[in-house]
């Protein structure tokens, strides 16, 4: 790789000069600039970005951390984030910490050797304890997606408000055996959806009984061994609220591999509203978020902060909102004893 010095000799300037001109520190005249430039391209030249943060105190970076990147949720999120950061001149540096405290430490220490501006993060199951460090130091933090209780800038979605809307919707629809498939407990971002679902059935005066929620994990496998459970026997539900895209993927999964049809034997609305759920066959009716919004307004947060505002911390909450397409139907009186009898022959019969 060529050197300042190379670029220097190149350019008959002095090494004070070129760098001069590559970090914009002081007046070049016109001519001595297109010199530096002209010997920059022809011996490719790479300024040494992490030497320059050194310098300057700033390497107009940004790390951005994820739970799961190949959740269809975050790649809008992501997006957005990206948009922001470059219109601003950041760079974006993404890691993805699979949902594990330990990752997401490392990660936030790599990234703070690296000198990064700022953090974004969408954190693991106890971001008190994992990002407390970037707290303590005061460097620049926005959270996104899950509410936490660290004194720092957010921006979330109205989870309660979405699971209840989605909830409510069923109820309409005359179903009372409603069942919801949840990613992990202990999460504020489920919780707050588990804590929406409950209330609207207890507004409608309708009891829950053990074994409507269920825990699936992480994956599409675990979401349709959770469906099977709630489809299955004589107290079988009629409707499932699918807490997020991998839930409502495994709700799927198990339909595909039953006599079951949805929505008329089962009706479903998912949470996250990602372009392919209006594709499918039937389209899922879903609560749709913000997603890219919730990327690009948190990046927007953390250049605020970035700049020394020093305003308390702001949290910012997003709407959700019902798109109603196919996958949910009302229940006519007497479908769930008949069915549930009909279909539970037709599961012993696939087991």
């Amino acid at each position: 790789m060529a050197t300042m010095k190379e670029v220097a000799v190149r350019a008959g300037v002095s090494i004070t000069t070129v760098s001069h001109v590559i970090n914009e520190t002081r007046f070049v005249s016109d001519d001595l600039v297109e010199r530096v430039r002209e010997a920059i391209t022809e011996l490719s030249y790479q300024p040494d970005q992490r030497a320059r943060s050194l310098r300057v105190g700033k390497s107009d970076t940004i790390a951005m951390l994820v739970t799961d990147i190949q959740n269809p949720f975050f790649p809008a999120v992501v997006r957005g984030s990206e948009d922001c950061a470059r219109e601003n001149g950041y760079s974006l540096i993404l890691c993805n910490t699979d949902e594990n405290p330990s990752q997401e430490e490392l990660y936030v220490s790599l990234m703070m050797e690296r000198r990064v501006d700022g953090f974004l993060i969408a954190p693991s199951i106890r971001p008190e304890r994992t990002l407390q460090a970037l707290v303590d130091q005061s460097s620049p933090l926005v959270i996104i997606d899950r509410p936490c209780s660290l004194p720092v800038d957010q921006v979330f979605s109205d989870n309660e408000n979405g699971a209840y809307q989605a909830t409510r919707y069923l109820i309409d629809l005359g179903h009372t055996r409603i069942g919801a498939i949840v990613e992990l407990e202990g999460i504020p971002t489920f919780d707050d959806r588990v804590r929406g679902w409950r209330r609207a059935l207890m507004e409608a005066g309708i009891p829950i009984e053990e074994g409507w929620l269920r825990q699936a994990g992480l994956e599409v496998e675990g979401a349709a061994t959770a469906a099977s459970k709630l489809l299955q026997g004589e107290g079988r539900v009629t409707a499932v609220f699918a807490t997020n895209n991998v839930m409502t993927l495994g709700m799927l999964e198990f339909l595909k591999r039953t006599t079951l049809a949805c929505p008329d034997d089962v009706s479903l609305v998912g949470f996250d509203d990602p372009e392919w759920a209006a594709t499918f066959n039937p389209a899922i009716t879903s609560i749709a978020q913000e997603p890219y919004e919730m990327g690009y307004r948190g990046v927007e947060l953390l250049i605020q902060r970035i700049a020394a505002d020093t305003g308390p911390p702001k949290k910012i909450c997003l709407d959700c909102n019902l798109r109603i397409r196919e996958s949910a139907t009302k229940l006519e009186t007497g479908d769930a004893a008949t069915d549930a009898g009909h279909n539970e022959a037709s599961l012993l019969g696939h087991s």
